[in-house]
């Protein structure tokens, strides 16, 4: 079976994971990677070369001449008289192009539920009209997605469940500086944006500090603020558990930040499949997370990972407990590489993804 692969820099990390997973059958799947982006930089040249993909340049998205890099990036895919041409996700003009130059395609939606408060118009847009023209042809990213799609719309779409992201832990270069101490250290991953819940996060810190228990620990939070910056940045200054690295974080130092902590935090109000999760699972590195279907789709409590109620209160008595006991992350970390590692590894679910291409393309 020949399929096209069309991906972007939007997801460098997961599709380079699924590349190199797919890339291992290729008895069974002749694959041939597009890989869409702005510039030609040492990021994008290093994943060409790893994933053997050709690099198609693209304009910015809100420039009109974009039109035709999408028309030429489609044109290439059709030049290869492939099976299936898959999108891992599509632009605006992709959405409209597909399905006159197409005939067999299938694309996965990464978030068929938008985020609350979501302001990107671009990716706003593209997932209107790609429900509007291909809502048969799509692939949910999650388990979690494809019941929420068929709740919306009445269609169960094929699945292709996230990996555990390899791409960050195999790209590492740099280090975060941080120094060697006995605090436990508790992290949170990412851009701070209001569905993910950090207000949750300094609160468990604010009630930990309180009772004055002489509890060694620190919240170390790594990413840029998006939103209320100086009423987030003026909280977390009061607090002397908390380190906010409000910056932007180059893709080499994502590995050593995982294994510079501890316990990452995932205190989010809304999810339905979480990189950073995945990210930790690569990394041996246990989450607490919200007790959300999102979360409990990838973590089995206490096995892999830890779910709090999503309460400040239900939070800080879980970081408390692991503070008090530090053996805790060492029987995740064994839950993680026994189960979390074997379920949702590229390993486990190539099978899958190769049975859906496969249905998409009439071959089974």
């Amino acid at each position: 079976m020949k399929v096209v692969y069309l991906s972007s820099e939007s997801f460098i990390d997961h599709s380079y994971t699924i590349v190199r997973g797919l890339k291992e059958r290729s008895r069974e799947i002749d694959l041939k990677v597009f890989f869409q982006a702005k510039d030609l930089t040492e990021e994008v040249r290093a994943w060409c070369g790893k994933t053997e993909s050709e690099f198609v340049k693209r304009r910015r998205f809100r420039n009109p001449l974009s039109f035709f890099d999408d028309i030429n990036l489609l044109r290439k895919a059709k030049k290869q008289k492939a099976d299936v041409v898959w999108f891992n996700t599509m632009t605006v003009y992709q959405a409209i192009l597909a399905p006159l130059m197409l005939k067999k395609y299938i694309v996965t939606m990464h978030d068929v539920e938008l985020h609350p408060e979501s302001a990107e118009k671009h990716g706003t847009l593209a997932s209107k009209l790609t429900l509007r023209f291909s809502k048969r042809k799509i692939a949910a990213a999650s388990k979690t997605q494809a019941e929420i799609f068929n709740k919306q719309y009445g269609i169960l779409p094929r699945i292709f469940q996230l990996p555990i992201i390899t791409y960050f832990k195999e790209s590492a270069r740099s280090s975060t500086g941080l120094t060697k101490t006995d605090h436990m250290r508790f992290f949170f991953f990412g851009s701070i944006e209001k569905y993910k819940g950090i207000e949750t996060l300094l609160e468990a810190a604010e009630i930990l500090e309180s009772k004055g228990l002489g509890l060694k620990f620190e919240v170390n939070i790594h990413g840029r603020i998006k939103y209320d910056n100086e009423i987030l940045a003026g909280r977390i200054s009061k607090l002397k558990s908390v380190n906010l690295f409000d910056k932007f974080i180059d893709y080499r130092e994502i590995h050593s930040i995982y294994t510079g902590n501890d316990v990452q935090i995932l205190p989010y109000k809304q999810v339905t499949q979480c990189g950073p999760l995945l990210i930790g699972f690569c990394e041996g590195v246990p989450s607490i997370c919200s007790d959300l279907a999102g979360f409990r789709e990838y973590v089995s409590d206490a096995v892999d990972g830890i779910m709090f109620d999503g309460t400040a209160q239900g939070l800080a008595e879980k970081m408390e407990t692991i503070v008090r006991n530090k053996a805790t992350i060492e029987e995740l970390k064994r839950g993680i590489e026994k189960n979390a590692l074997k379920k949702f590894s590229m390993a486990g679910l190539t099978d899958k993804y190769i049975e859906n291409l496969k249905q998409t393309a009439g071959l089974k």
